[in-house]
């Protein structure tokens, strides 16, 4: 009797098996791609009445998409844990405002989080009233989320005012982010204890290819590898034009720059001071400059490189400091090479024409008085000398005169 009774308290009452722990690994520029990848996983978490992962790796991304991010969030029934992972990682900018807006945030050792300050289309702080303008816009919607959230408000905000980052240990100090870890597992037994449910099975989702693809073009230096892979094919094609490999691969890789700038919006000054920098470059091959040129179109190069994604609604989106080193260094480098071997050219001695006649050795045919006839280069030349030579002589040419080279007795 008492087993029945126990049976029908726990049919009526439900067995709880635990909530499905959905992982998804966000890594890169935050898109529009990023934001219907958290929709779509945040769909399957809802169906399956779990919670959601986000484990998060990114140097900021699109403010719009972000806050298309953290509305979904903010509105979910599931659950969301984000954490920054793995060690070494870090949540700037525009993923400051996805951990704030989740149920449970944790960070790995050795990551940070911050510098969520709004820039121009220079990079830099925004100046006059539209300044005012765009940070309080931004502050009060970093506020609004932690105080949503309960977490430290002003901490949050200085985020944006002052650009502060903090590594792990301060933003649990600051009650920024629930605790610090670095597994998964370690994640889910903090999370599940602090939001109450019992954990199932960890499930890790998957990319589809399309956005995989979508993730390796939103990434700034892949992109700018793009570009130059691009513009260096096609001038391969027009040096050894005929087999259309580098005109493919050159239209390839301007193709996916072209998708991957729709993804990410670039300055469109940035990008006309790239192209200029190559015209100039080109320039440079056909004007002799001494160097100006090339000067000039390392300047426009590096600049339009490092505000190439410095434009409004961008967040933390940036090129490599240490690609555009890298790249202006090896353009730099070639330029010299070629430049060198050019000079040195044009500084040897002719290789062809009359002028290799001189300082040559030759043998005289004929003589009569101060003139003959000279066998060098294999031909018989017409010769005039002040000195007294004789038939098989052997003859240093030191001067050429039209279709009359002047000889002297060579010393051999």
């Amino acid at each position: 009797m008492r087993i029945i009774i126990i049976l029908l308290i726990i049919l009526t009452t439900g067995v709880s098996y635990g909530k499905d722990i959905f992982t998804i690994q966000i890594d890169g520029v935050i898109t529009g791609y990023t934001e219907k990848y958290i929709r779509k996983s945040l769909d399957k978490a809802t169906e399956a009445k779990g919670a959601l992962l986000i484990k998060l790796d990114t140097p900021g991304g699109i403010l719009e998409s972000t806050r298309g991010i953290v509305q979904t969030i903010l509105e979910s029934d599931v659950q969301v844990i984000t954490f920054v992972a793995p060690q070494g990682s870090r949540a700037g900018s525009a993923g400051t405002f996805i951990v704030l807006a989740s149920h449970y945030a944790v960070m790995a050792e050795g990551t940070n989080i911050g510098a969520a300050h709004p820039v121009n289309i220079t990079g830099k702080d925004i100046e006059g009233h539209m300044a005012q303008k765009v940070e309080n816009d931004t502050v009060a919607f970093i506020k609004s989320i932690a105080e949503k959230r309960g977490r430290n408000i002003k901490a949050a905000e200085e985020t944006v005012t002052l650009s502060k980052s903090y590594t792990a240990t301060e933003a649990l100090d600051l009650m920024i982010i629930d605790s610090i870890a670095n597994t998964d597992e370690q994640v889910v037994k903090l999370a599940t204890g602090k939001l109450g449910f019992t954990a199932g099975e960890i499930i890790y989702l998957k990319a589809t290819p399309m956005q995989k693809v979508a993730f390796f073009l939103s990434d700034p230096n892949v992109l700018v590898m793009l570009l130059f892979i691009g513009m260096l094919a096609i001038v391969l094609e027009f040096k050894m034009p005929g087999t259309f490999v580098f005109a493919t691969i050159g239209i390839s890789a301007i193709l996916m720059f072209l998708m991957g700038i729709n993804i990410i919006p670039v300055n469109s000054l940035a990008l006309l001071l790239v192209i200029a920098g190559v015209g100039l470059l080109g320039a440079e091959i056909f004007v002799p400059s001494f160097g100006l040129l090339t000067v000039a179109s390392m300047a426009s190069l590096g600049a339009g490189l490092y505000l190439l994604f410095s434009t409004d609604g961008n967040l933390g989106i940036g090129v490599s400091v240490w690609l555009i080193s890298i790249l202006i260094g090896s353009i730099l480098s070639v330029t010299i090479l070629i430049g060198r071997l050019i000079f040195k050219d044009f500084k040897s001695k002719p290789k062809t024409g009359i002028d290799t006649l001189k300082d040559e050795i030759g043998t005289v045919v004929n003589w009569n008085d101060n003139n003959g006839q000279v066998f060098v280069h294999g031909e018989l030349w017409s010769a005039k000398s002040e000195e007294v030579l004789e038939k098989d002589d052997k003859v240093a040419i030191v001067d050429v005169d039209g279709m009359m080279i002047k000889v002297e007795k060579a010393s051999v």
